[in-house]
């Protein structure tokens, strides 16, 4: 398995309604957070990448797509997710860092 297969298997398991950095998800697969936005850029369908976000809780995406930055913050608002008129999903809503 490539990185970004391993990738697409850990976000995978990220339940609903939950969320985790770039780097957290790096850390728990062995790889750079970097490798984890460029994976979740082009990855299949059923890969919840809405799920990841920046380790401040940013939106990340917002800064590369207004549309895909509508998209994330709908699924995430569908799941229990809030997400601030910034992009900024709340910090008592980020899992808690190491």
């Amino acid at each position: 398995m490539n990185d970004f297969q391993t990738v697409f298997e850990f976000v995978r398991a990220i339940p609903a309604g939950k969320v985790m950095s770039y780097g957290e998800v790096g850390r728990a697969v062995g790889v750079t957070a970097r490798t984890v936005g460029f994976a979740l850029g082009d990855c299949p369908d059923d890969v919840p990448w809405h799920r990841v976000v920046g380790s401040d809780g940013y939106l990340r995406i917002a800064k590369r797509s207004p549309v895909h930055f509508a998209e994330q913050k709908a699924r995430l608002a569908e799941e229990g997710v809030p997400v601030d008129e910034r992009g900024f999903v709340p910090a008592d809503a980020l899992p808690p860092r190491d």
